[in-house]
């Protein structure tokens, strides 16, 4: 078993860890909003919460895990209508280790989603995902 611990291992908790601040699109077209996470009635959810563990898990810098250095994570980003997250929108809003949290901001853009949904249709939404790495 892997020594990294995170809240994307809660299943029923995954929709409660996605916490979006105000965000407002500036996109014209309604494809192209980005939703807050209160705006939506089906949050985006991990599409597998075990593959997801697997590829945060091997994203964790050797050196600090060696050390014994963990710590915690908080990444924001945007999943698009078709359940993947939006590279260019990753950004790192806190980190205790400037290292994972550069892991992190790199490893994101491999978790596959199923999307936020607005009355029935899958859309854009703007999330905030922590990440608890743990030696």
């Amino acid at each position: 078993m892997s020594t990294l611990s995170f809240r994307l291992a809660l299943i029923p908790a995954i929709a409660a860890a996605f916490v979006a601040g105000p965000f407002v699109s500036t996109a014209q077209a309604q494809d192209d909003k980005v939703y807050a996470i209160s705006d939506v009635q089906a949050p985006p959810k991990l599409a597998s919460s075990v593959v997801a563990a697997r590829i945060i898990a091997d994203s964790y810098p050797a050196d600090l895990k060696s050390r014994g250095v963990g710590g915690m994570v908080e990444l924001q980003f945007v999943v698009d209508a078709k359940g993947k997250v939006d590279p260019s929108s990753v950004e790192v809003v806190d980190a205790t280790q400037t290292a994972l949290g550069e892991a992190a901001k790199k490893v994101v853009t491999k978790l596959d989603f199923n999307p936020a949904k607005v009355n029935g249709s899958p859309v854009r939404v703007k999330v905030t995902l922590p990440i608890i790495y743990k030696p």
